[in-house]
């Protein structure tokens, strides 16, 4: 099932969150664009904020338009970065491939 959220597009990469911002205020900020099947902020072992999350839609269509809305909005006091998840390997394949 994991593997299938990176396949359809469906799972957002979510960053630069306020230290305030927690899974259900992540929730709630999405739920706007569709529906979600979860919502997770990064937790150190102490339970702090790492400052980064994700956020699952059931169709990849939610997913397109909540990182075209909410890339670059201000919530709380800092602009959210967000963007389709990729694993690692893919990413640094797609990065590799721009340079």
């Amino acid at each position: 099932e994991r593997l299938n959220r990176y396949q359809q597009g469906v799972n957002l990469y979510v960053k630069n969150l306020d230290d305030v911002i927690d899974d259900k205020r992540l929730n709630e900020e999405f739920s706007v664009y569709g529906n979600i099947t979860s919502a997770k902020i990064m937790v150190d072992d102490k339970g702090n904020t790492k400052g980064f999350g994700f956020v699952c839609f059931s169709s990849p269509d939610e997913a397109t338009k909540a990182v075209t809305e909410m890339n670059g909005r201000i919530i709380v006091s800092k602009p959210l970065f967000a963007a389709l998840a990729q694993r690692k390997k893919e990413r640094k394949q797609h990065l590799a491939a721009q340079n």
